[in-house]
């Protein structure tokens, strides 16, 4: 028998965090494991593409990397959005409200996630470096900027959300069970970036501090921010702190 939402406040954070799925999501594994599909071509295939017609150029560059990867964020939430629309229970599955963690709480878990990630990575690899989705930033002018911010703030934390914390991860978790279904979602997640993002540039990033341990411990926070909330409303919010602070560091890594 499935646990109102009264029993999942009053649960304790391990039995949370432990807890098996209470159902199975309106949508199949395959159909979960196609989105996951979706987010990949995206970034690889069509963003790209678009981004070259757009700025007129088939050069790599770091504008035109953060042009494909907005374009490539914003097609995925299209897709899902009309995707899950199409059903009710669907849409409601996805859980965009902000569960049991009030916003201003979900935001500084967030930060808190960005900051002790940036430490740990940065003190294991031995090297204080941007994250690779700002792979640019020491050449950034004005608009790449902007373009940097809407990436890691906004586009980012809802395309990736959705596709992991709100679809993947319920239905791994039914599946797997519940810690078998976390793993495999950070897993997919630091797959996703270790291709897409730190693949973008190889002479940069050689270090697995930052190619593997940076996106599967932001993976792990997030999906165990979603079993804990019970809310992918709660790990946008979370993420939007976090994307904030990566870009702030950035920033200041730049400028000494």
């Amino acid at each position: 028998m499935s646990e109102s939402p009264t029993d999942h406040r009053e649960m304790t954070l391990l039995a949370k965090l432990s807890a098996p799925e209470a159902s199975a999501p309106p949508w199949s594994l395959s159909s979960a494991l196609l989105t996951v599909a979706v987010i990949f071509i995206c970034l690889i295939i069509i963003g790209p593409a678009l981004a070259s017609i757009l700025l007129g150029s088939e050069t790599i560059s770091p504008s035109l990397l953060t042009l494909s990867w907005n374009l490539g964020m914003a097609l995925t939430i299209i897709f899902v959005i009309v995707n899950r629309r199409s059903s009710h229970d669907s849409w409601r599955a996805l859980s965009l409200g902000k569960g049991d963690l009030p916003s201003p709480i979900a935001l500084l878990i967030g930060i808190a996630i960005a900051l002790a990630i940036d430490l740990v990575v940065s003190l294991a690899g031995g090297a204080f470096l941007p994250i690779p989705e700002l792979i640019g930033i020491y050449q950034a002018g004005t608009g790449d900027l902007i373009a940097a911010a809407l990436l890691l703030v906004i586009l980012q934390p809802v395309a990736e959300t959705l596709v992991f914390q709100a679809v993947l991860l319920p239905s791994l978790r039914w599946h797997l069970g519940a810690r078998a279904g976390v793993l495999t979602t950070s897993l997919l997640f630091t797959s996703l970036h270790l291709v897409v993002f730190s693949g973008a540039n190889r002479t940069i990033y050689m270090n697995p501090w930052y190619d593997i341990a940076y996106p599967f411990l932001a993976g792990l926070a997030f999906c165990y921010l979603r079993t804990y909330s019970a809310s992918s409303g709660a790990v946008f919010i979370a993420r939007m702190g976090a994307g904030l602070i990566f870009l702030l560091t950035a920033l200041v890594l730049t400028s000494r």
